[in-house]
């Protein structure tokens, strides 16, 4: 089991924190919704992804769960994007919940998201949650088109989540800079194209931007950096909400809703006929 992190951490400490993730356990509750919905799965770069959808007609969203998450995480938006008629679809990330691997990554992730949409189809919406976020950003990128995507308390910068893991474990220049080498290795790729400057090209939908200003684990900031990036974004502050409660606020899951149905205008802002309790 990994140990709390503390300032004698080394760099091998920080990269298994980063690319190593514990898995989060189902609760009864979470067991039950995902008995409500249809299993699904697919390999993609030697893993098994486990996922599920609801619905079987309507515009498709993508639930993105975060890091040391799993997509039940996510199940308290099922019920009323179903009742709003969309089809809702959630996978655990590579090697998080009930899919395999042992390692990942935000771009192992975001290929994972690129991978769900060519097997089972093109997704009209995407929420995503804290590192959820930036892959999904990289997904876009890529070529992932949705008409309206939702980011709640999601990180901008991968450089500055491994500078501020970093920081607080009071690395040397020299040790951060192995770190970064580590990291860059490890996701095939140099951690400078996981800047927005890099992802910007993916940023052809309207997004709206969910965050608490006094979240403690991802800041504020990067909501505003990621807003100011993005021509069609829109940041609401949650104040009081947190970074992970934050997913099951009846105002953030309303916000999200809306934003899907004001970019599918022909869907009912009414519960219809398929009811889930989430």
């Amino acid at each position: 089991m990994k140990k709390a992190r503390t300032p004698d951490m080394n760099v091998a400490d920080i990269f298994s924190w980063l690319c190593e993730p514990r898995r989060a356990e189902l609760t009864e509750a979470e067991t039950k919704l995902l008995g409500t919905g249809t299993p699904r799965s697919l390999r993609v770069d030697g893993n098994t992804l486990s996922g599920w959808s609801w619905g079987s007609t309507g515009p498709r969203i993508l639930l993105v769960h975060g890091w040391e998450s799993r997509a039940s995480h996510l199940g308290q938006f099922v019920g009323p994007l179903c009742r709003a008629q969309f089809q809702v679809w959630a996978f655990d990330g590579p090697a998080h919940g009930a899919s395999s691997g042992t390692s990942s990554s935000v771009v192992h992730y975001g290929k994972a998201l690129l991978a769900i949409a060519k097997e089972f189809g093109s997704f009209d919406g995407v929420i995503a949650h804290s590192v959820g976020s930036p892959a999904a950003l990289y997904a876009f990128q890529q070529g992932m088109r949705v008409r309206a995507s939702v980011h709640i308390a999601g990180p901008a910068s991968l450089e500055r989540v491994i500078r501020r893991m970093a920081g607080a474990a009071g690395l040397k220049a020299a040790d951060t800079g192995r770190l970064f080498a580590l990291v860059e290795q490890h996701i095939g790729q140099p951690v400078a194209s996981m800047e927005l400057g890099a992802l910007a090209d993916g940023f052809r939908h309207p997004a709206l931007l969910l965050h608490d200003p006094a979240d403690r684990e991802v800041p504020y900031a990067e909501s505003l950096v990621l807003a100011d990036a993005w021509p069609d974004a829109r940041l609401v502050s949650m104040s009081g909400a947190g970074h992970r409660r934050i997913i099951w606020h009846p105002e953030a899951i309303a916000a999200a809703v809306a934003h899907l149905l004001q970019a599918n205008p022909n869907q009912a802002s009414a519960p219809g006929p398929m009811s889930i309790n989430a």
